[in-house]
């Protein structure tokens, strides 16, 4: 069974390398990318608009264009990051990840909070609305 979970480590690893090397090379701005359907139908920015873009900045050093396509997506790159490390490191050894900070109730209350209010800033007419815009 060990053996098997490392195959499937590994094919883990390898699928993530694969789409973050695709977003290293591809500028989502100008290439085959999925525009989103809720600002096309409505003209209204979801939590996750300027998220592949934000993404393909992240990955060439480009920290604060990032900041500026998706501030949220930004801010929580580490958390993601972290994540990830945790599921491989789980996969490999074998022991749940249940032990994270990530899977504590306040921490999802707090990362929903900061989705709908970070959804409903961005939306807003003036300064603040532009500025969190992508």
């Amino acid at each position: 069974m060990r053996r098997r979970l490392g195959w499937r480590a590994a094919g883990l690893v390898l699928a993530a390398s694969a789409l973050l090397f695709v977003y290293f090379r591809f500028d989502p701005s100008r290439y085959f990318f999925p525009k989103c359907p809720l600002y096309w139908l409505a003209g209204l920015h979801c939590p996750g608009c300027g998220t592949q873009r934000a993404l393909h900045a992240l990955l060439n050093g480009r920290w604060a264009e990032a900041a500026g396509h998706n501030l949220l997506a930004a801010a929580y790159t580490p958390v993601v990051l972290f994540g990830g490390l945790e599921r491989l490191r789980a996969e490999v050894t074998g022991q749940p990840r249940r032990a994270s900070f990530l899977y504590r109730p306040w921490f999802g209350w707090l990362t929903a909070a900061l989705v709908i209010v970070f959804a409903v800033l961005r939306n807003l007419p003036g300064p603040l609305g532009h500025w969190l815009a992508p």
